[in-house]
């Protein structure tokens, strides 16, 4: 049965490092709320539920928020909330599982829905019971909680690339719109691109060694990935389904967006190489605007910075930006109580009627009330009018493996080589297939 392959895929997810895991400010950080008291207005005994997530940048103290508040609300249920980074939270969910006692409620992106879902530790039957409508909800969140056909999940917020820029630096160059397409990126970041004498990247003796400040940044780990994966969607093409036996990629178009991304570092000079941190780069003047997703909004709102935001930019044929999700989940519990369970349905609704408080984190509420009020927030505007151009990687079964972000990785090699090394897009792409359709074939 398939809860029998609990060690081989114990092991994968020790190894797993999720693509949100690049938004973690600190891997070591954990939250844990305290249990529940015995005050409970005389109604009867609190039913204790385990809520457990991994956020642990910003956006934690957001979530913390929210679990307080549902249990100061009332006092028939208390949420003992946990947050570890993704990998870790994994680990030991497994390990719970295993040992009968998983949380009741669990958070995971649809990219790894699949993997879990065959392995045969989710319940998708509370979801009819928290009573949830697709109207509700934008088409890109509703379809990120199914797995061949079937919902596993409750949406809750969703997430997307985009483009950050500094309005001050705009205004000292004479620039009146963030850019639209590749070319104008292109444009644009030259203008922004600046040596030690005050010449641009697009001016006659430019000097590339000493740049004092460029014109864009972007995180040069698994994100080069997930760009390359939008610009193979701008381009009509999109290899990987959550059944592929094998990746039937495009080579020329695999190679056209990898050159793209190259050409940023490697032939026009604007973006640095090996950049490590693009959102502090930004907030220190090293960079005038850079690629990210909302998360990043809380520590620029914290900042002097006059900022803004504006959609991915469209490079070759249509709008794609790479997009991602976080959904509420059930694990599928051995011995199930009754009490707990319907508690933890309370708690989901909850959260998913209180979304619009979440849109402080920076991440997008999935729900169409919680949108509402994402947009009367600054900056989030851009990101929500991406939705309906945002591509998700599937929920394959193997996604951890083809879509990891720690080493051995083919995505990361394939983002290192792309960026670090500039080695040639063709090699790449053949490079890229190759590791993938190895894993696939395990």
């Amino acid at each position: 049965m398939r809860t029998k392959r609990w060690l081989a895929s114990f092991l994968i997810v020790m190894l797993l490092a999720l693509p949100l895991a690049g938004c973690a400010a600190d891997p070591k950080q954990k939250a844990t709320n305290s249990p529940a008291s015995a005050n409970n207005g005389g109604s009867g005994k609190v039913v204790n539920i385990d809520f457990w997530g991994g956020w642990t940048g910003p956006d934690l103290n957001t979530m913390e928020g929210l679990v307080n508040k549902f249990n100061q609300e009332q006092s028939g249920i208390h949420v003992e909330f946990t947050s570890l980074q993704w990998t870790p939270l994994f680990t030991k969910f497994l390990t719970e599982m295993k040992g009968g006692n998983p949380p009741d409620v669990l958070v995971m992106h649809p990219f790894e829905l699949g993997q879990f879902v065959e392995m045969g530790v989710l319940d998708s039957k509370p979801i009819a019971d928290v009573g949830i409508e697709t109207v509700n909800y934008s088409s890109f969140a509703w379809g990120g909680t199914f797995y061949k056909g079937e919902q596993y999940a409750v949406p809750l917020d969703v997430h997307m690339h985009g483009l950050y820029y500094n309005k001050e630096l705009y205004n000292e160059s004479g620039i009146a719109n963030p850019p639209l397409t590749g070319d104008e990126l292109i444009a644009t970041a030259q203008k922004l691109t600046i040596d030690n004498n005050g010449k641009h990247a697009d001016e006659e003796g430019f000097d590339e060694n000493n740049i004092v400040q460029y014109g864009l940044g972007f995180s040069m780990n698994h994100h080069v990935f997930y760009q390359i994966y939008a610009l193979l969607n701008q381009q009509g093409h999109n290899p990987f389904t959550e059944d592929m036996k094998a990746v039937e990629l495009d080579e020329d178009k695999m190679a056209n967006a990898i050159a793209f991304l190259q050409d940023l570092v490697f032939k026009y000079k604007v973006v640095p190489k090996g950049e490590k941190s693009p959102v502090d780069d930004f907030m220190g003047g090293k960079v005038a605007m850079f690629i990210d997703g909302p998360w990043q909004m809380p520590k620029l709102e914290d900042s002097n910075i006059q900022w803004a935001s504006a959609p991915y930019p469209k490079v070759f044929d249509k709008s794609a930006a790479w997009g991602a999700a976080e959904i509420l989940t059930f694990p599928l519990k051995k011995d199930n109580d009754p009490e707990k369970a319907k508690a933890a349905i309370e708690f989901v609704k909850w959260l998913d009627n209180n979304s619009g408080e979440w849109a402080r984190s920076g991440q997008l509420p999935s729900s169409n009330a919680g949108m509402q009020t994402a947009l009367s927030l600054e900056g989030r505007e851009a990101f929500i009018n991406s939705l309906d151009n945002s591509v998700l990687l599937p929920s394959h079964p193997k996604a951890a493996q083809i879509f990891s972000s720690t080493a051995p990785s083919p995505i990361l090699t394939a983002a290192q080589d792309a960026i670090l090394n500039n080695k040639d897009p063709h090699e790449i792409a053949k490079q890229l297939k190759k590791e993938m359709d190895s894993l696939l074939q395990e």
